[in-house]
């Protein structure tokens, strides 16, 4: 058994020799058989224990598990905390509060220590209970292919792995190695109260499940393996998915480019969304696939609507972008024109910030030069109703607006900015050019119609919007 271990060590762990491994060690079997194996093999190993506070003798497992690393010569170190509190503050179970807090402090010292990479005693059997365990909560080909040997847990570390080598061994296995090597284990009596959910899954279900069909843990394990397989296809090709159809990139968001993810399968967008959304929120362990349902369903939603997703993320859409962003994130404004103050243009430029200037020209229409060509962003006035009165400020409440090409007809800015789709967030400081307190123009939408060009109109003037 040793030797097999030692090539999953190298092989499917990626252990290098030279550098040092933190192992988490409770004092159970498992744990002392993975400590057993990484010091007979020649791994630097730093021994690391979480007293979880929940049980009597929890205090008497610590101090065992410091006096074997002393008698092996091995760096040690410990932490407790109340588990018990922390899952009532955080509104979590014990068991998912116990965990949370366990790999802060094993990661934590794997830091600490420059070890390459964390190491947990996970078996078969946990395999076993594990996959079974997101079958029954609801959970896709991530949950389902269980553990690996190695991975990351970005939620804890980005770059420090968890290794797990005893993932193929089963627990019987396990115990009959710590008999033939002298090891004396810790045994967790919580280890049988069925309050727990994987005691139950453990206790009761699985060997029901066995009456059905003996080999049930061995099938299961086959099939996550089979999972795991089809699940490294899968990533592939969502890597290619996540490189088309991302657009945009930044602190506390993703924006996907809307048409390229509405053109790939149901599947892929909800992967998409997914990857997204943990990377946004790392300890979003479960995104069930109802909220993935809602995201996809959105992909298709008018532009300008905005919806809640999970943990504190939401998703809307914006010039032809799905974002999904969390609430506190500071969006950039940088592709838009956004001014805060009142600016007096005084000459041929004015600077909005952002990038953004507008730029004056004033053109005699009789000289036979003057080109009235137009787009978005550019606009010609009638120069002798604009005046020397041009200002740039962002909207005030109350303001009206005559958009050109409604017979001089009022509407309320705030329901014009509705009706050409500008994003909500950035109405507020959208540039408005002025004459006094009468909007001339709306860059980037519509000239309004008391200041256009008629066959009276002598000067004109070019305003033109550009970074």
């Amino acid at each position: 058994m040793l030797d097999q271990l030692e090539l999953i060590l190298r092989q499917s762990c990626g252990l290098k020799p030279d550098l040092p491994v933190l192992a988490g060690v409770s004092g159970g079997p498992d744990s002392l058989c993975l400590l057993d194996v990484l010091h007979q093999t020649g791994y630097r190993v730093i021994v690391a224990h979480f007293n979880h506070q929940l049980r009597p003798e929890a205090d008497l497992e610590a101090a065992a598990v410091a006096r074997l690393a002393r008698s092996l010569n091995l760096p040690f170190e410990t932490e407790s905390a109340n588990v018990r509190t922390f899952a009532g503050r955080e509104m979590l179970s014990i068991e998912e509060a116990a965990r949370i807090l366990r790999y802060r402090f094993l990661f934590a010292q794997a830091r600490k220590h420059g070890a390459q990479a964390v190491a947990a005693g996970h078996t078969a059997d946990d395999q076993v209970e594990t996959v079974l365990m997101h079958f029954l909560r609801g959970a896709g080909l991530a949950g389902l292919k269980g553990m690996t040997y190695r991975s990351l847990l970005s939620s804890f570390d980005p770059e420090i792995p968890i290794v797990r080598p005893l993932l193929s061994a089963r627990r019987t296995e396990i115990e009959a190695y710590c008999i033939e090597h002298g090891l004396k284990p810790q045994f967790d009596p919580s280890n049988a109260d069925q309050t727990y959910f994987r005691n139950r899954l453990r206790h009761a279900l699985i060997p029901e499940l066995e009456n059905y069909n003996p080999r049930f843990k061995e099938v299961l394990l086959r099939t996550a393996q089979a999972l795991q397989g089809d699940y490294a296809a899968l990533e592939e090709v969502l890597d290619g998915a996540w490189q088309n159809c991302l657009a945009e990139r930044g602190d506390g968001f993703f924006a996907f480019d809307r048409e390229k993810l509405a053109n790939v399968s149901v599947g892929l967008q909800r992967k998409l969304i997914r990857r997204a959304a943990e990377s946004l929120q790392p300890d979003s362990r479960d995104i069930s696939f109802d909220a993935l349902d809602r995201a996809v369903a959105f992909v298709e939603a008018p532009a300008g609507k905005q919806v809640d997703f999970v943990n504190g993320l939401y998703l809307f859409t914006e010039n032809g972008k799905i974002y999904i962003a969390a609430y506190e994130a500071d969006l950039p404004f940088a592709q838009w024109p956004q001014v805060s103050d009142q600016l007096s243009v005084i000459s041929n430029q004015c600077e909005l910030g952002n990038g953004w200037i507008l730029m004056i020209d004033e053109c005699p229409l009789d000289t036979g030069h003057c080109s009235l060509t137009t787009d978005n962003w550019s606009a010609w006035l009638d120069a002798d109703l604009a005046g020397s009165r041009l200002q740039v400020r962002p909207r005030r409440a109350g303001d009206r607006f005559q958009p050109l090409g409604m017979g001089g007809q009022s509407v309320k800015l705030s329901d014009f900015f509705v009706n050409v789709k500008l994003p909500k967030r950035a109405r507020s400081q959208w540039p408005l050019v002025c004459v006094g307190d009468e909007i001339a123009w709306v860059p980037g939408f519509r000239l309004a119609h008391p200041f256009r060009i008629t066959g009276k109109t002598k000067r004109a003037v070019h305003l033109s919007l550009g970074r």
